[in-house]
């Protein structure tokens, strides 16, 4: 027994004298490992090695990975198109947290104080041109997606219009829509859909301070609480909303490309077919009226392809479109490295 007992001592022997030196070294002396910073290629925002760490399965994601995808996104679909806005994470914080009043003074310092955290995308001074923006939603320890879509009116546009060369009348349109995707709805259904809802009434006060012609108050709205691929655990909830938010944009900016390239065709064919008409002889004009031939010329694009009009199931996200959780965050962490330039001296090229 004894010699069990003092071989199973030397398994943990202590320091040499000259590394317990070397541990107590004065700090100035120490070697420095001050975490990187990760200064992105494309616009002004810096991550830290925290942010990629919290990317690691069972992690919770931190605010500015969040921001960050979200800024990459918009960067990546739809760089000069400002009719499609991300909402950073401040300002979706303060949409969130204010509490709701209608008093002219607290809309006045709610718009005040959201412009202010909009100064550089400034995305929200002319809601009028905006038909898509995205929110990331915080509260109750939770993160979800919030999707403002413009309304439109019946006749496609929503603009005012002469009826009999009379008076201007006002195009009935339809109320502006919510979509609200959460990922624990099982947990979360009441309160985190009450969140979504302070957020959006006072999205909507900040549109209606910055342009007073806009007709909207804290009733003039739709939520839609979707159904959506769901969370498994509790910590996945930032991953999923990133995940949301790429299936929507990516949609979004494949129906964009689509609407361009059927602009472009229909420009072509109508270019050919003044220059067939004008080319045509005497007879054939004079009986143009009673042709059956389709003429390019005269037809109505906004009949043809009202470009404000959007097919619910874009809106969709299914189980077959989830992306798993482990998946999406390996994604993120590419997409962060590619994206960004290390400025620390110690840099580590396999990241």
């Amino acid at each position: 027994m004894a010699e069990t007992e003092q071989t199973a001592k030397p398994q943990l022997p202590p320091r040499p004298p000259q590394q317990q030196q070397q541990q107590e070294q004065p700090p100035s002396e120490q070697p420095s490992q001050q975490p990187r910073s990760l200064t992105c290629k494309y616009f002004p925002m810096t991550l830290s090695e925290t942010d990629l760490d919290a990317l690691a399965p069972g992690e919770w994601v931190t605010d500015d990975a969040i921001d960050f995808y979200f800024r990459y996104l918009k960067h990546r679909y739809f760089p000069d198109n400002k009719k499609y806005v991300y909402i950073t994470v401040k300002l979706a914080m303060l949409l969130t947290t204010r509490a709701v009043e209608s008093t002219s003074s607290h809309i006045r310092d709610l718009a005040s104080d959201a412009n202010a955290l909009d100064y550089e995308m400034q995305c929200l001074r002319k809601p009028k041109n905006i038909r898509v923006a995205f929110l990331p939603i915080f509260g109750d320890g939770h993160w979800s997606l919030l999707v403002y879509r413009r309304g439109v009116s019946s006749h496609g546009h929503g603009h005012r219009h002469r009826r009999n060369g009379e008076k201007e009348e006002e195009e009935e349109e339809e109320l502006p829509e919510f979509l609200h995707f959460n990922s624990y709805l099982n947990s979360t259904r009441e309160n985190h859909t009450q969140c979504a809802r302070t957020a959006l009434i006072n999205l909507l006060y900040v549109f209606r301070e910055n342009d007073p012609d806009m007709v909207i108050s804290k009733d003039s709205y739709k939520l839609v609480v979707k159904n959506c691929p769901q969370q498994t655990n509790g910590n996945d909830c930032g991953v999923f909303v990133c995940a949301y938010a790429y299936i929507l944009s990516a949609r979004i900016a494949a129906r964009e490309d689509t609407r361009r390239a059927g602009g472009a065709i229909h420009s072509i064919v109508r270019r050919f077919s003044g220059i067939a008409s004008s080319s045509a002889s005497p007879l054939s004009a004079d009986h143009r009226g009673a042709s059956d031939r389709l003429s390019f010329a005269e037809k109505n694009p906004a009949k043809d392809s009202p470009p404000d009009s959007d097919d619910d199931a874009a809106w969709k996200i299914k189980d077959k479109d989830a992306i798993h959780p482990d998946s999406m965050r390996d994604y993120l962490i590419k997409v962060i490295c590619k994206s960004t330039t290390p400025t620390s001296k110690n840099h580590n090229a396999s990241l």
